[in-house]
């Protein structure tokens, strides 16, 4: 089984002492929806295109699901005779079964990152109110802490015990530190983050413990989904214990504006997706594909759709392209050791393009992300740098035109229309 441990030095994550950059596609539902072999089919693909993690969620999120009925999906708790779950009869079938799915994703070289309790299973959630029914008790949240240790904590799998929480009730706060330290006592080995809910100013005494090993975020899919990435990443970054980060939800692909129009495009997960690493989430990435993580079928209802907007059918979402965008960005984050950049805005002079300019100690590097194809003038002198240059819609390498004047870096405008990316290393580095 891989192991999954941090880098000591770096903010980085390693596999079987390996350093990489985990890149999770978001599959909620996996061990609830998609048959044996389209989940083996989904492997293949998600490998090939580069992918290292996958986001699951253990129990399945209420008010967001795809179906077509009732018992279109497996159940994690039995049922009462009037069809809803028995909290106190897990079942053992489900169970057996999602053990098998994290097998099978091992083996592809994939490591699980399972969320442990989404807010609809703990009190004082927005969660909770919507599915009041779903709350465990107290007993019954321990009782489940120590069932998912014992199904998967030998797997090497990356534990998030929160699932889009905004911790602002002291009884969430509480219950998910009991969690986090349930998890900590039985399964040492096994990393710990929280999955957070969008804007969220996650409790000082979790981020600041020994409960959490690595920061994640959610920059969402709604108004804020440009500016938070950055925005969230720099705020973690500057956090007084310094820890590797991970933007764990930004925008998925093709998911509608959160109760707005329009749908985000490839171009904007590569927007979230590159302004995340540059600011300081050099660690990992989340990806989602609208149809993928809820395993949509053509014809089935989904209950989300007043803030998402209907899904893709999920072997229509399976191709977009923005799966293979941030295949790139894994592997050049991994090539260019992109694993600890902060952001540096005032070193931009000269933009028309929202240019994003990041600088990284160690090794030493500078990164500039255009997402429209003007010239920038960088308030830096990188003259004696090595430049290399990708179009990032392409996926392509450029030839980086760059010159130098007084001591300023000065990126001559793309000849394409699309984003682009300029990575600078010392010479010979």
């Amino acid at each position: 089984m891989p192991r999954v441990t941090l880098d000591r030095a770096l903010p980085r994550f390693l596999v079987d002492g390996e350093p990489t950059f985990l890149l999770a596609d978001t599959i909620w539902s996996a061990f609830s929806r998609p048959t044996s072999q389209e989940w083996r089919s989904y492997l293949r693909l998600r490998r090939r295109q580069g992918f290292t993690a996958l986001n699951i969620n253990i129990l399945s999120i209420p008010h967001d699901r795809s179906a077509a009925s009732a018992t279109d999906e497996r159940a994690p708790f039995r049922p009462k005779e009037d069809g809803s779950w028995d909290l106190d009869r897990p079942d053992p079938t489900y169970f057996a079964n999602a053990r098998a799915r994290c097998e099978t994703a091992v083996a592809h070289g994939m490591v699980p990152i399972l969320v442990v309790l989404w807010c609809n299973y703990v009190p004082g959630t927005w969660g909770a109110g919507l599915t009041p029914e779903l709350v465990l008790t107290q007993a019954q949240t321990d009782a489940h802490v120590d069932r998912v240790v014992e199904t998967f904590a030998d797997l090497g799998v990356v534990f998030a015990a929160s699932g889009d929480e905004n911790f602002t009730d002291p009884r969430s706060v509480d219950r998910y530190e009991r969690v986090l330290r349930r998890l900590r006592a039985k399964a040492p080995e096994n990393l710990l983050t929280l999955h957070p809910g969008v804007f969220v100013t996650q409790p000082p005494h979790l981020t600041g413990g020994d409960l959490m090993d690595f920061y994640s975020y959610q920059a969402g899919h709604d108004d804020g989904w440009a500016a938070q990435p950055a925005i969230q990443a720099t705020a973690l970054r500057s956090l007084p214990v310094r820890r590797p980060i991970v933007s764990m939800e930004p925008c998925y692909e093709g998911h509608g504006y959160g109760k707005g129009a329009g749908r985000h495009t490839a171009a904007d997960v590569r927007h979230a997706s590159w302004t995340s690493v540059l600011a300081g989430s050099g660690a990992g990435l989340g990806y989602g594909a609208h149809g993928v993580w809820s395993w949509h079928r053509q014809g089935e209802t989904f209950n989300g759709e007043h803030f998402s907007g209907t899904p893709f059918p999920a072997d229509v979402a399976l191709r977009f392209d923005g799966a293979w965008d941030v295949g790139l960005l894994r592997r050049l984050v991994e090539r260019y050791e992109l694993h600890d950049l902060g952001l540096r805005q005032d070193l931009l002079v000269d933009d028309r393009s929202g240019a994003y300019f990041a600088l990284q100690e160690r090794p030493r590097r500078a990164a500039l992300y255009l997402p429209h194809p003007f010239a920038v003038t960088l308030d830096v002198d990188l003259s004696g740098w090595q430049a290399h240059s990708w179009n990032l819609g392409a996926r392509n390498p450029d030839h980086p035109a760059v010159r130098y004047d007084n001591g300023r870096t000065i990126v001559e405008q793309p000849e394409f229309l699309s984003d682009s990316l300029y990575i600078f290393s010392p010479a010979g580095r």
